[in-house]
């Protein structure tokens, strides 16, 4: 690394160490109640609401509420390593529930696991069954102990502990009305999820996770949370599985970019959720999209529209999401990408519209030859969707680009190669013709496998698939004629 390289990363460093002290106040004061509500609300905003089957939440400020779990007492709501903080405070999710329940709501409480190990405890998870048969719903906490994921290691599974597993499936078969919460800093597989009626994934939620969960589970706060990753079905789904942890202390990245719901959606696996999910508990459709241009050249924007209402009961805020599919691409691309998003709040009946501003980077992939950002001229769909999986409307553009890049053939290039490019294959037409009349191929039957073998033939093949008629001379003197056309 050249030092002025090096003298650049140390100025970005010192320059925020500056703008730190020259910002620092002498006996500052902030108002730790304030920021307490604005932690409450950050929390509930972040949670996902995976399932909600029946409409099971928001839950009735009636009857019995079964809480089990014992990260009802002792609950997850940080990571380890150098995401440990110390609270200001911290919300008890009894109480907050209890509280936020009211008078007429009767919450009871049992542990249905140890936090200590994994081994199951049937006399815990007994006492549980006992305790969510006799009331209206059960609440299960749930999700990874602190052993299981922290910064330093990598986790080898994807399960929770298996006395967790066994608790939620054992309370199932014993009430039919089972809302599971999740604490974890990532993605786990649900060998119960057909079992239960809800699913909501709280994440680490910080110090105000209590309150933020009576909100949501009694509906005083409307879950608007997406997912930021895929939650596949199992570990070997994921598109590192046969990469990791490698060999030799070696780790290659094999997925390049199909990476997440890149994966996913072109390799065609349905995960168990997909990145962008989160349900809601008001119901929204989309409408009129609707672009301000329909051909642009790549060094313009294009303004694209949707108009989003909110159908249902409930005040909520809605994330919509923008992809771009590249119709017909030369080189390996995902299905669609994530171009842009945005999150806006309805009343009951309201519409919004939603405008999204696309410029050159929303359809271009980067060029190592070039080594710049670069479009292919062509055709783009514009997909407006609730998640990566649940795209509701689509809009076509073309985009031409203002970079032409000249692709250079060798004798390993193709026929189709060469045929696919206006230049060459202007120049070998007449080869080629001479080699389909001379065996009497028609290149227009695309049933003929004949026609298959030659279009994958290397170039260089040639010479002895046409037995002299095309010689090493005649390709060296084509390529050279194609490759330095200006």
């Amino acid at each position: 690394m050249s030092e002025n390289i090096l003298d650049r990363a140390v100025e970005r460093i010192l320059k925020v160490i500056f703008m730190a002290l020259e910002s620092k106040k002498e006996n500052a004061q902030y108002d730790k109640d304030a920021h307490h509500v604005l932690a409450r609300q950050v929390a509930g905003e972040s949670m996902v609401l995976l399932k909600n089957e029946d409409d099971i939440l928001p839950l009735k400020k009636t009857g019995t509420i079964a809480l089990i779990g014992a990260f009802v007492k002792k609950p997850r709501y940080q990571g380890a390593g150098s995401s440990h903080i110390t609270p200001t405070r911290f919300d008890d999710i009894y109480e907050e529930i209890k509280k936020t329940g009211g008078s007429e709501t009767n919450i009871v409480y049992s542990e249905g696991y140890s936090l200590a190990c994994d081994e199951i405890d049937e006399k815990l998870i007994n006492e549980a069954r006992k305790v969510a048969q006799s009331s209206d719903v059960a609440v299960i906490f749930a999700g990874l102990p602190d052993e299981y994921e922290s910064e330093g290691f990598d986790r080898t599974h994807m399960r929770m502990p298996e006395n967790q597993n066994r608790l939620i499936e054992e309370v199932a078969k014993v009430q039919s009305n089972v809302v599971v919460v999740l604490f974890n800093g990532s993605p786990v597989e649900m060998p119960w999820i057909d079992q239960v009626k809800a699913v909501l994934e709280a994440y680490l939620g910080g110090q105000a996770l209590g309150g933020a969960l009576a909100d949501i589970l009694f509906g005083e706060v409307n879950p608007s949370g997406k997912l930021a990753e895929t939650f596949p079905v199992k570990l070997s789904h994921n598109p590192s599985y046969l990469n990791f942890p490698g060999e030799d202390d070696r780790v290659e990245y094999k997925e390049g970019l199909f990476v997440g719901y890149r994966y996913y959606d072109t390799k065609g696996i349905e995960p168990l959720f997909p990145f962008g999910h989160g349900l809601s508990y008001t119901k929204f459709e989309y409408s009129d999209i609707s672009v301000d241009k329909k051909d642009i050249s790549d060094n313009n924007v294009i303004n694209v529209s949707v108009k989003v209402k909110n159908v249902g009961k409930m005040a909520g805020k809605e994330i919509v999401q923008l992809y771009v599919k590249d119709v017909k691409s030369s080189i390996q691309r995902p299905e669609k990408e994530l171009r842009g998003f945005e999150k806006v709040f309805l009343n009951p009946g309201e519409e919004k519209t939603v405008t999204f501003t696309l410029d050159k980077r929303a359809f271009a992939y980067y060029n190592t030859k070039i080594k710049d950002w670069h479009v292919e001229s062509g055709e783009f769909l514009i997909l407006i969707g609730k998640s990566s999986r649940d795209i509701v409307l689509k809009e076509s553009v073309r985009v031409n680009s203002t970079v032409k890049i000249r692709k250079r053939f060798d004798e390993n290039s193709t026929v189709e190669d060469l045929m696919s490019d206006s230049t060459a294959a202007a120049a070998f037409s007449p080869i080629l013709k001479g080699i389909t009349d001379a065996l009497q191929i028609d290149m227009n039957n695309t049933h003929d496998m004949m026609v298959a073998h030659i279009k994958n033939m290397p170039l260089h093949s040639l010479t002895t698939f046409t037995q002299g008629r095309v010689s090493e001379e005649m390709l060296d003197e084509l390529l050279s004629r194609i490759n330095n056309v200006d």
